[in-house]
């Protein structure tokens, strides 16, 4: 069996986010790295964090996403955009606060925790600018989702993992 091209897949997310200016790579997790300007996104579903972040978005935003990965990597983007926006001592702030509620969510994975790092300052803004520029640009985010899960769905069949 071979492996799945992920470099496939960067590249379809690459054209997805050249005008934000940012590159992308494949990764477990969704997440954003400001020393490259990185954004890095993941195929893996995480049931119960996904349906969670739907629900915060949903009752803080009043947006229904019809994708969370298309949130999930246009909330990366959202760093991208907002991080300039805090000072250095709340950002800081704020990364030992994430740290603190990862380290708790280890040990006590209820929904409280994942709503105290929803809710952390940098986590809201970068999830507003991803709520707003997904409700501006709703089109181009749907057909983008829709050629990256064909593309995704053939790279399946060609390795061998389908249903």
């Amino acid at each position: 069996m071979s492996a799945l091209n992920e470099d496939l897949l960067v590249e379809m997310v690459d054209e997805f986010l050249e005008p934000f200016g940012v590159d992308s790579d494949f990764s477990s997790d969704f997440s954003y790295d400001p020393e490259d300007d990185r954004v890095y996104f993941s195929i893996i579903v995480a049931e119960r964090s996904d349906r969670l972040f739907k629900q915060y978005v949903s009752t803080h935003f009043h947006f229904e996403t019809p994708s969370i990965f298309m949130l999930s990597l246009l909330h990366e983007v959202g760093h991208a955009y907002t991080l300039h926006t805090f000072s250095k001592l709340r950002l800081k702030t704020a990364h030992e606060a994430k740290k603190i509620i990862e380290e708790a969510l280890k040990m006590d994975d209820s929904d409280e925790i994942y709503s105290l790092y929803f809710d952390l300052s940098i986590e809201k803004v970068a999830t507003a600018w991803a709520v707003d520029y997904y409700k501006a640009n709703r089109k181009r985010c749907d057909n983008f989702y829709s050629r990256f899960l064909q593309t995704l769905k053939a790279e399946y069949e060609r390795i061998g993992l389908t249903e």
